[in-house]
């Protein structure tokens, strides 16, 4: 039965899309098609997408005791974390990546941005973006400060724009990181996903961060996902 990647609207252009199929055409010896419809006919279709949104997913994380940032969308609560020099992040959207919607709420802000959701933050040495196909862990990559980069160092958030960048090599990976990326990333009904999860080296202590039911797949990781996919159909 032929392969196919089930997809959004959204994500059909994407550039980790687009070369995945390419990588899975060349090994299967046909084309593989992204599409938006499941279609008639039948074959095997793996889903690359339809983000759950960060609210259900933090009720998720708590329903189901895993380790993951503390929420709210009580603004009294987050007044009680500011009074307390706490940071606080506002989610201004609610299914983002990358960082965007985000507003940084420091201890000394006057006023609080109404946002739908909000996160105190959390100090972390390392963080780890593991991909999962379906219930494998595909591979374990870490953020970390690109090589001279020279803008303003924001640890806070670690996104492109503050100049982090995947890095596929790991060293000393934090015992239980899989297992628990597995664990969270049972929130998505996506094959592919990509769970963020940061790492308090101090503590000693993993907790989610976030879960991408579209996570950009790049270099090695596509013949990583190829291989992982071809192994399981």
């Amino acid at each position: 039965m032929k392969l196919q990647l089930l997809c959004t609207l959204s994500t059909k252009g994407s550039k980790s899309l687009r070369e995945l199929a390419a990588g899975l055409s060349t090994k299967l010896g046909y084309k593989v098609f992204r599409v938006t419809k499941e279609g008639k006919k039948p074959r095997t279709r793996l889903k690359y997408g339809n983000s759950v949104d960060k609210l259900v997913q933090y009720q998720w994380f708590k329903d189901n005791n895993i380790p993951a940032l503390e929420f709210t969308t009580d603004l009294k609560v987050v007044n009680n974390w500011s009074s307390d020099g706490q940071t606080v992040f506002g989610r201004k959207l609610l299914n983002s990546s990358c960082g965007k919607g985000i507003e940084v709420i420091l201890p000394e802000h006057e006023t609080i941005p109404q946002c739908p959701v909000y996160t105190l933050y959390k100090k972390k040495k390392r963080e780890f973006r593991v991909h999962v196909f379906q219930g494998i862990v595909v591979s374990v990559t870490e953020k970390k400060r690109k090589k001279g980069y020279e803008g303003e160092q924001d640890t806070k958030i670690r996104n492109l724009a503050n100049g982090y960048v995947f890095v596929q090599t790991v060293e000393n990976e934090p015992a239980g990181l899989r297992e628990l990326a597995l664990k969270a990333a049972a929130v998505s009904k996506s094959d592919f996903r990509g769970v963020d999860i940061g790492y308090n080296e101090k503590k000693d202590e993993l907790f989610v961060i976030e879960v991408n039911s579209a996570p950009g797949i790049m270099g090695s990781n596509i013949g990583k996902y190829v291989a992982a996919i071809t192994g399981a159909i």
